[in-house]
């Protein structure tokens, strides 16, 4: 039920993916203001994260799921909606939130109802469906502003008392309804999270539950202390240390440039929103395809090879797409970078479990989650500020850099010894 609710929301996303920042263009704001809304709004989600773990330990995973979805609908329609700042910036945040609520469920959830040679097809799935039904959203996230705007009573203008509702602007009005139409299409995920099983803790003690259990927020107060006696030459060798500061480097480094690839294409290199919505398309299903590849890839190479070799690959890939001015030669490279760059990323998810203890995960999901958050928010505050102000070759050379320390961490601190080995 989890993973057709995953699967059932990728349209929706895929159709977030290739118009939202192009809705706040043509509403007139610049990449800058883009990138305070994605930075409040990941703030939020990176404030929600630990809460949100102490939430699931208290009220179990579906409670949360349920609740955390229902903030996303009613802040997503904000976001669509209320189009002055205060409003687009406030819904951001909400929305951050509901997401936060979403995402600390995933890895300790799919962790929990699997065995360790289970967990990398798993993992791969899980993305695999979502990756397959963004490409149907993406693709129709391209084509659905065109249609609306070949809809003359749909683009004529409005009466005052409607103003509130729908942009005057005609290209702002045909992103704003293909996004509201992706809303509506997000709601039958819901209805797989109402049929999944309860999985609110009892207050009784139950035998079975030795194996598997709860870390509370006295022991995980006690665990941060306990973490505050050890030194900091031991503290920094930690391998949960080690993870944190990996998420950290890549999120900040996909928060400076990730969120701007759809104006980039459009608005840079002329593409149509039809276009980038085939090419981001395109991107993802050869992502889906590579993913399904990763867990092979894992027994030929071993997991920490197989999380490292294809990333490097791919930043001379996304080097070229920054330098070049070719529609053609971007287009065509796209796909590849997305592919080498995240097809391991469920083999990330995986390994980021199992260097923690198992009683542990909830907390080191959370620690996850918050640094790849927050700073994502950092970076996408400031790649919006400067493509406004220089363009966007700093950011492409930047991200770069900053990729390159996370995968050189991650190679020096697990390439050798148990942690590279292709079985669990």
């Amino acid at each position: 039920m989890y993973l057709i609710s995953n699967a059932l929301s990728g349209i929706t996303i895929g159709i977030l993916q290739v118009l939202y920042n192009l809705y706040l263009i043509a509403l007139g704001y610049r990449t800058d203001f883009i990138g305070l809304v994605l930075f409040i709004g990941t703030i939020g989600g990176g404030l929600a994260i630990f809460p949100a773990g102490l939430c699931v330990d208290r009220f179990g995973g579906k409670a949360i799921l349920i609740w955390g979805s229902v903030l996303v609908g009613i802040a997503g329609a904000g976001q669509i909606i209320l189009r002055t700042p205060f409003f687009l910036l406030l819904s951001a945040f909400i929305a951050g939130i509901g997401g936060a609520c979403v995402l600390v469920v995933n890895a300790p959830f799919l962790t929990r109802n699997s065995t360790s040679e289970e967990r990398p097809h798993l993992f791969s799935l899980n993305i695999v469906l979502l990756l397959v039904t963004t490409v149907i959203g993406e693709g129709l996230g391209g084509i659905l502003p065109l249609w609306f705007r070949s809809l003359a009573w749909l683009m004529a203008p409005l009466p005052i008392w409607l103003h509130w509702l729908l942009a005057p602007q005609m290209l702002a009005r045909s992103y704003q309804l293909s996004l509201l139409l992706a809303g509506l299409i997000a709601a039958p995920s819901f209805i797989p999270l109402f049929l999944l099983s309860d999985d609110r803790p009892r207050s009784t003690f139950q035998p079975d539950q030795v194996a598997i259990p709860r870390i509370g927020l006295k022991a995980r107060l006690a665990v941060v202390a306990g973490w505050r006696k050890i030194p900091p030459r031991l503290l920094l060798a930690h391998p949960l240390t080690a993870m944190i500061l990996v998420q950290i480097l890549i999120g900040t480094g996909a928060g400076l440039l990730l969120p701007y690839f759809n104006v980039y294409f459009v608005q840079h290199l002329g593409a149509t929103s039809a276009l980038f919505g085939g090419i981001d398309a395109a991107a993802n299903t050869l992502n889906a395809l590579l993913t399904l590849l990763a867990p092979w890839l894992v027994l030929r190479i071993g997991k920490v090879a197989a999380l490292v070799v294809p990333r490097v690959i791919s930043l001379p890939v996304m080097l070229l797409i920054g330098i070049t001015n070719s529609l053609p030669l971007a287009a065509t490279l796209y796909p590849l970078r997305q592919g080498l760059m995240d097809m391991s990323q469920g083999i990330l998810q995986v390994f980021s479990m199992e260097v923690v203890s198992p009683q542990h995960r909830g907390l080191a999901n959370s620690s996850y989650q918050a640094s790849y958050q927050i700073m994502w928010a950092v970076g996408a505050s400031i790649g919006g500020v400067v493509i406004a102000r220089t363009g966007y070759i700093p950011v492409f050379i930047a991200t770069t850099i900053l990729y390159s320390c996370a995968l050189a961490l991650l190679w020096s601190r697990f390439g050798r010894g148990r942690w590279q080995e292709s079985h669990s």
